[in-house]
Order: C-alpha cells, then structure tokens, then sequence
C-alpha cells in the first residue's frame, strides 16, 4: 500500500473559479492511488451529472469517486452548464527487489510510477541512497551498493512505496595462523564483514567458539586432517554464509621414504609453489628430494632435501622469485642454482640444476636460445647428456643422473632426470635462454 508523503489541496476544497456556473467543494484532489475524492456541488439544479475522466460517471448534489493511478480531468453538467473541475493526480508507485543480495555488491532495484515522468528517490529507512529519472511509461531501475537489508522505500510525486527487503550475505573471513606441524601453535582467526551483519561459529572437532570475531586454537597434538566448520549466527535480514577449511597437522620432518596424509600436504605445498613433481602423492621420492633442494635454494635454507620445522615455517611463508623477462622462456639462476621455466611472464615450474662446479669450468652467462635438440642419449665433448637442449655452442640443458644441490657439471645445465623429457618437449627450438 502506498504512503501518502504530502497531499495536494486541503481536505475540503471550494472550487469556484470565475465565470462557473456552479461552486463544487472537492476533497483532496491529489494523492496515493486508489485516490477517493468527494465532491460537493454548492448550486441548486434539476440535474447533477459527474463525468470524472475515467469513463465512469455519476449523479448526485454529492458523490464519492475512487480514481485508479493517473492524471484525470472530471467535469459537473448542471442545468446552467458544464463546469471544468480540478485536475485529480492518483500517483501509483511500486519497487521491487532481488531476495538477495552480496555485501558491497551492486543489486537492481525497479519499479514502477503512474503517471509519469518523474524522478524516483531511493531510501533505506530515512537514509537517502540514490534516484534515478523514470521513463516515459514510469519505469525506473535504480543499482545501488548493498549495506543492510532495508527496508528500503522509492519516494516520489508525494507518495512512498511499500517496503522491500533484501537478505543481505555478509563476507565470511577465516585464514589459518600458525604452525600446522605437530605440536605446533595453529589456531583459525574469523569475523564477519560487516560486524553488525551477527557473529561467527567456530568447529573443530570437540572446540566450539562464537562471537563477533573469534580466534580457536587447534589441536596439533597428532597428524592428520582436520575439518573447521566456520558459520555465520546472522542478525535479522542477514544470511548465514558458512565455509570448511581443511588443515593438515604434519610431521615436522620428513625425508626419502616416508609416506602418509604429511607427505602429501608437502608435495601439494610445493606443486602450488610450482616447484616441480613428477607427480603429487603420498610418498617421498627422489622428485620430492629435488623439490625441496629447490626449495631450499630459493629460500636461502641449508640444502638437506628433507622437509624439516624450518623448511615447513618457509613453507606457510614463502620467498616467491620474479622471472627477469616476459613472454615463455627458460631462466637459469646460478646463484641459486634453479632454472625456472616462464610461460606468459608468469612463473610456471621451478627446478633444480647443477651448473658448472669443476676446476676451470664454467657455464656462459647471457642470452642465449634453443638451437638444437637431440632426442635421448646423445654424447657430447661434455659427456653423455640425455635430451639436451644446446642454447650456445656444446652447452646444454640437459638430464643427469646425479644433479647434486651444488654446482658440479662440466659447464652445462644438469636437471634430473625425471623431469629432463618435460622440458625437452615443452621448450621448442628458438626458445629464449637466459643465463644469469
């Protein structure tokens, strides 16, 4: 139903313009629609005859005529003439919206004027929150950034709409801090966004906390998984968002040989990191061996190839290298001897190397390209390489059976062998090569 902001007129109105006929006593010609306006006529006559505009019509000293939306000009017939009343304005205004809507997201707000044009204001309560100009048929939409569920209101031509709310869904923050290994200080910090939006819910397993920003600590006392339950206890108009995180709680060393739910949260780590895996698994093999060297290279950690408390500390907060140029290329980093495999710019595979490390050896810095390419085996004034990829005169990459976490080839690049075949097939002749 609308609400009438302001009427037009009074409430009993003497319309006696001059050179009329007959005086008519009109109540307020202007308002909500269904519009009821009575009407008196102050002279004697035979006859009474209403015609209100609307193609309805009636007879009497005093009727009552309820007018649908719209603008209407009704006339009085009497015995001495045809009077002209008052324009009558019955305003219809209706605002619709989605049921629900993001926090901080835009959400369309339409609806309807009768008559238009005319400009529609937006109010959550008596907050002003934007207009918008109908159009020709008295349509509006109206976009407006979501903070609470209303009840919002269109104001226009003196009337206000009926309300409309939107369940609003807040943002459901939860993060992991802390050590996930075993004995570790681990715990989930969550809140909701905004605060007035309700509380939050923490579960894991028998721990069980709530407020308005809440912080569990977590049991680490053994390995596994575990699941945390984070939900929203939401306010009125709010809705109740609600997420799982997983978390490992591993061994804070792992080395060749070791298997389990530790191994695999390890190599996972390692594969978002890009560091390169013959393959994500529960089991600690010679590939994950050569991850963590690289690893332990970039992050400037001893080269043990086992995942220790400080490699798992570097883990949760990693140095991240820059490729130096753009495009797809190959980079070999010999100060931190890795090769790092660049496809759009971006980083895309992180790999040990060994360059040269005998006495009077050395592997040429510069910028270099693929030039040639030799399928398997294939022996060289450098020795036996396998799958190599000349970039400058008998320099290569290539596969090795023994890539140690120093340098120690005779001036190319050694790379293990599971992962020589990848490389070779992915890096096309004319690829750049840049050694640094």
């Amino acid at each position: 139903m609308l609400k009438a902001l302001a009427l037009a007129g009074t409430v009993a109105a003497v319309w006696a313009p001059l050179g009329r006929a007959c005086d008519v006593q009109a109540s307020a010609t202007a308002g909500a629609a269904p519009l009821s306006v009575t009407y008196t006529a102050l002279c004697d006559s035979s006859v009474y005859r209403w015609s209100f505009g609307d193609e309805t019509t009636a007879e009497g000293r005093t009727v009552t005529h309820a007018f649908a939306a719209g603008r209407f000009a009704p006339t009085l017939q009497t015995d001495a003439g045809t009077d002209a009343l008052p324009q009558t304005t019955a305003v219809s205004l209706t605002l619709a919206a989605p049921r629900g809507g993001d926090f901080g997201k835009g959400v369309a707000f339409a609806g309807r004027l009768v008559p238009g044009p005319a400009r529609v204001r937006l109010y959550r309560g008596n907050a002003f929150v934007a207009s918008a100009k109908t159009g020709p048929d008295g349509s509006f939409r109206i976009v407006a950034r979501l903070s609470a569920p209303g009840p919002y209101t269109a104001r226009a031509a003196g009337v206000e709409s009926a309300p409309v709310t939107v369940t609003v869904r807040p943002v459901l923050e939860a993060r992991l801090v802390g050590s996930t290994t075993v004995g570790g200080r681990a715990s989930v910090v969550a809140r909701l966004r905004p605060a007035k939006a309700g509380a939050v819910r923490v579960e894991a397993g028998a721990k069980t906390t709530q407020g308005r920003a809440v912080r569990l600590r977590l049991d680490t006392a053994t390995p596994g998984r575990l699941r945390v339950r984070v939900r929203a206890v939401p306010a009125p108009g709010w809705a109740a968002p609600r997420r799982t995180l997983a978390v490992d709680v591993v061994y804070p060393d792992l080395g060749p040989g070791a298997k389990g739910a530790s191994v695999r949260a390890l190599e996972q780590r390692l594969a978002q990191l890009h560091y390169a895996l013959a393959g994500v698994g529960a089991s600690f093999g010679a590939d994950t061996t050569d991850a963590l060297y690289a690893f332990q290279k970039v992050q400037g950690l001893p080269r043990t190839g086992r995942a220790d408390a400080a490699v798992w500390e570097a883990l949760a907060k990693p140095k991240v290298p820059q490729p130096r140029g753009g495009g797809d290329r190959i980079e070999v980093d010999k100060a931190h001897q890795v090769l790092y495999v660049v496809r759009g710019g971006k980083l895309s595979l992180i790999v040990p190397v060994s360059t040269a490390g005998l006495p009077g050896r050395f592997t040429p810095v510069g910028s270099f390209s693929v030039q040639r390419k030799v399928s398997g085996w294939d022996p060289s004034p450098l020795g036996v390489l396998y799958d190599p990829l000349y970039f400058t005169g008998g320099y290569a990459i290539h596969g090795a059976p023994f890539v140690p976490p120093y340098p120690a080839s005779h001036g190319c690049v050694r790379v293990p062998m599971w992962i020589a075949a990848r490389i070779y097939d992915t890096n096309p002749y004319g690829e750049p090569v840049d050694v640094y």
